[in-house]
């Protein structure tokens, strides 16, 4: 699929391309935005305002309708109080035109009817009438959405404060005491399930690299592509330190040595080439998932570097548009 083209044919309808994934406009005063990668299926986010007591009973009633409506072409994907999501299942690209105004027509006429019409309070204060619409594409606070625009632009400059104000006085050091006791804490936590419940996860094993980045973060840490490497060079000798830990363990449980005692016996083994051999099998097994557990921490870190967090709120910005259902007769 050559995403650009579908873009490119809804410019027609107002539509704007805000970055290399999302399309946002309107339709029938609904903000959605459609976020296409490749193939033929896109997901698209319409920006509505449900309660979460409502949200299930809302679902409930907006699938049947949706499938009367569309058929197969579109399914309900998600619902959050903020957007509902939809994915689509797209055909040629040359036609796209027709067929999105086949699509959004009857998804946002199955919203109406179902009493949940276009989101009208800002995204950020909650205050009603807002003045703009934004792209989001944080968790929880997806698609275009409706926003006072003073609101953004407030967010955006206490960012560069609070960024600024990382540059100049974080600390490499004490960040690195944070990421130290920030990993010993997921290091503990999968301890615990490895050796009471003879289970590992990868998922457990991205806890390390996570809190490590929060206890870097937490102890004033200069939040940049450094801080990264530094958790991830702790993830990485976590390993060892797991496995030496696991050793002194079984040595104090099997024969209720002292804990120096049994420390120093998991060094030792762990250069030892029997042991090793012994172990080789739990040894990839925990590789391959702390490799997985790293990749998943990256994404989250990437995202609260800095850098990420300003471009984030460029991009907020520059996506700011005026929101047609915008009453500027209202106080």
């Amino acid at each position: 699929m050559a995403e650009n083209k579908y873009f490119t044919a809804l410019s027609q309808y107002g539509f704007q391309t805000a970055d290399q994934n999302f399309c946002v406009g309107t339709w029938r005063n609904y903000a959605v935005a459609l976020q296409c990668y490749s193939g033929k299926t896109c997901f698209l986010y319409v920006a509505i305002r449900v309660p979460k007591e409502q949200l299930k009973a809302f679902r409930q009633t907006l699938k049947p309708a949706l499938k009367a409506a569309v058929g197969k072409k579109a399914a309900l994907y998600g619902i959050q109080p903020n957007f509902v999501q939809f994915s689509l299942r797209l055909g040629r690209a040359d036609n796209a035109l027709q067929e999105f105004a086949e699509l959004l027509e009857p998804l946002t006429a199955a919203l109406w009817e179902n009493g949940v019409g276009p989101a009208d309070s800002c995204a950020l204060t909650k205050a009603a009438n807002p003045d703009s619409l934004c792209l989001f594409t944080a968790p929880g606070l997806i698609g275009y959405q409706p926003v006072c625009a003073a609101a953004v632009r407030q967010a955006d400059y206490a960012l560069q404060e609070k960024t600024e104000e990382n540059e100049n006085n974080g600390s490499y050091a004490t960040g690195l005491v944070g990421a130290l006791l920030g990993g010993l804490a997921g290091i503990a936590v999968n301890l615990l399930i490895i050796v009471f419940l003879h289970f590992i996860s990868a998922w457990l094993f991205a806890l390390i690299p996570i809190l490590s980045f929060l206890g870097y973060k937490l102890l004033n840490g200069r939040t940049d592509k450094v801080s990264v490497l530094i958790v991830v060079a702790i993830s990485v000798l976590s390993l060892p330190a797991m496995v030496i830990l696991e050793l002194a363990f079984e040595v104090i449980k099997e024969y209720h040595a002292p804990l120096g005692e049994a420390l120093g016996f998991g060094l030792e083994s762990i250069t030892n080439p029997e042991v090793l051999s012994a172990m080789s099998r739990d040894l990839i097994l925990m590789v391959v998932f702390m490799a997985i557990g790293i990749f998943v921490g990256w994404s989250f870190m990437r995202g609260q570097i800095n850098s990420t967090k300003l471009q984030g709120s460029r991009a907020k910005l520059e996506s700011l548009r005026p929101n047609p259902n915008y009453n500027t007769e209202l106080p």
